[in-house]
């Protein structure tokens, strides 16, 4: 039998399991982590970040937004963290429980 799959569809991909935190308050609405990754983020009607299907903190922790994922492409989340022009997003690895972005 002939395998014709591409090279990289061979090798596994690694799944990383990650955290983003997202401190809304401190948002100014620039819009650079909807245009990194729309999977995640979306924006509000004060053209405020919202993150998909997170949940928010409670107590000294209110408005700030965390979202547990499992993705094959880390990049994605990790740019919208780097270019978030406040810097009011991070992102962790829960697997080692470090920032990685």
């Amino acid at each position: 039998m002939n395998d014709n799959r591409y090279e990289h569809d061979r090798a596994a991909r690694k799944i990383f399991k990650l955290r983003i935190i997202y401190n809304k308050k401190g948002c100014i609405a620039a819009g650079h982590c909807v245009l990194s990754d729309p999977y995640d983020f979306t924006l509000d009607e004060e053209f405020k970040a919202d993150l998909k299907e997170s949940k928010e903190g409670e107590g000294a922790q209110k408005g700030v937004f965390f979202k547990d994922i499992e993705t094959t492409e880390p990049h994605l989340v990790m740019n919208v963290a780097r270019t978030c022009t406040p810097k009011v997003i991070a992102v962790m690895d829960l697997e080692t429980g470090k920032r990685i972005a």
